[in-house]
């Protein structure tokens, strides 16, 4: 189901406000004399009860399994230039750490990846620097075309989101051709956000090693390696700042595509059984809990540093952590009900997945008067900060 679509406007004698709400075939306009207070434009908008959901349902099992706390690096800020010819050889590179081996996208629950992916981050004033190594016995690839779908190959796959107040991120994928797929998302496709493919990371630079052979199953190869240059200009709205503040977090991911490839004469073929191809491995840095990356508030974060530290965790990440499983559970608890909440004690699995992170937050609801639509509101005290979410997704950090 495509999103509505809402638009307000005044009268040219600035005494009428009009609100238009459009759906798919239909369309509706409240003049400001039919909404006497706030309440009454509140439910206007959000008469929409009985709408079909735009959200794919989690269960609860999978709700519990993504609760993996964010992973961390703290990219540290250079003046070096760096050569970009997918070596990691230069000083800068060297002393970089490596991040944690990436893991299977579902987390613990599943066997640890056979082949080892690590990364390691770098920053200037200009630019998010990424070198990633990807342990492959046979390095492979056949997609040459800008922007074709990069993941029927085996690829390396990052995630971008600079802002928590805007829900738009960033994907680029590479394979080990040096084959570019990069798009917009303006806000995740499971809210009904569709990629904008046409966009491209302007001025983008990456290199591609292979220690080894490309599409050669008579050896055997050690890696590929993928070094990329983001300028930090492509990724930021037009009149923001674009270089990250020091010590500021951004939201960051990375995925490989794995296929179960096997040597066949003088190519590769994709193992099958039944008659099938058997399924990809997706392997990231930070777990999601589900196979499913366009959940950007399970990502991990990069903090932009000058020395090698950073804090325990970044500003109201658990609050956040908080408003997006309410979110979850009401959703579960429509399905089940059919209607949403305004006691949160009343969610599923609520004392499993909520309580013991809500004994120091106060959380409040708004809820229209049908039950269709929900805004929460997730304070800490002590911090004096919030965070709210709608039942449409829409995530704010509060001042």
């Amino acid at each position: 189901m495509e999103a509505f679509f809402c638009y307000i406007r005044t009268s040219t004698s600035l005494h009428k406000i009009y609100v238009t709400i459009a759906l798919p075939g239909i369309i509706y306009v409240f003049s400001s004399t039919q909404m006497k207070n706030t309440l009454s434009v509140f439910s206007s908008i959000f008469f929409l009860a009985g709408m079909p959901s735009l959200y794919a349902q989690l269960t609860i099992e999978q709700i519990q399994n993504m609760q993996a706390p964010p992973r961390i690096y703290p990219a540290k800020k250079i003046q070096a230039r760096l050569s970009k010819d997918g070596k990691d050889d230069e000083k800068v590179w060297k002393d970089a750490p490596w991040t944690a081996s990436f893991i299977d996208i579902e987390g613990q629950k599943k066997p640890l990846p056979s082949l080892e992916t690590k990364i390691k981050m770098l920053w200037d004033e200009e630019n998010l620097y990424i070198y990633a190594r990807l342990e492959e016995p046979h390095v492979w690839g056949t997609l040459h075309k800008r922007d074709t779908i990069i993941y029927h190959d085996n690829d390396f796959e990052i995630f971008i989101k600079p802002s928590d107040h805007q829900p738009c991120y960033f994907e680029i994928e590479v394979n080990s051709l040096n084959t570019i797929m990069d798009l917009l998302m303006p806000k995740a496709s499971r809210l009904g956000g569709t990629a904008m493919m046409h966009w491209d990371v302007q001025h983008l630079r990456s290199a591609v090693h292979i220690e080894g052979t490309l599409n050669n199953p008579t050896d055997n190869d050690k890696y590929w390696a993928v070094e990329m240059a983001i300028p930090f200009s492509s990724l930021t709205p037009f009149g923001k700042q674009a270089t990250p503040q020091d010590n500021s977090f951004w939201k960051i991911n990375f995925s490989r595509v794995q296929w179960q490839q096997e040597p066949g004469g003088d190519s590769y073929q994709r193992k099958r059984k039944q008659n099938r191809d058997l399924p990809e491995d997706n392997w990231v840095w930070s777990p999601i809990g589900v196979i499913n990356m366009h959940h950007p508030e399970r990502w991990g974060y990069v903090q932009f540093v000058d020395k090698e530290e950073h804090i325990a965790s970044p500003p109201n990440q658990q609050l956040e952590k908080i408003a997006w499983n309410i979110f979850y559970l009401q959703q579960l608890h429509k399905k089940q009900i059919g209607h949403f909440t305004d006691r949160i004690e009343d969610l599923p699995a609520f004392a499993s997945v909520l309580e013991k992170d809500t004994t120091d937050v106060q959380v409040s609801f708004v809820l229209n008067p049908a039950k269709s639509f929900y805004r929460v509101m997730i304070k800490n005290i002590k911090q004096k900060s919030a965070v709210s979410l709608d039942s449409f997704g829409n995530y704010h950090i509060e001042p």
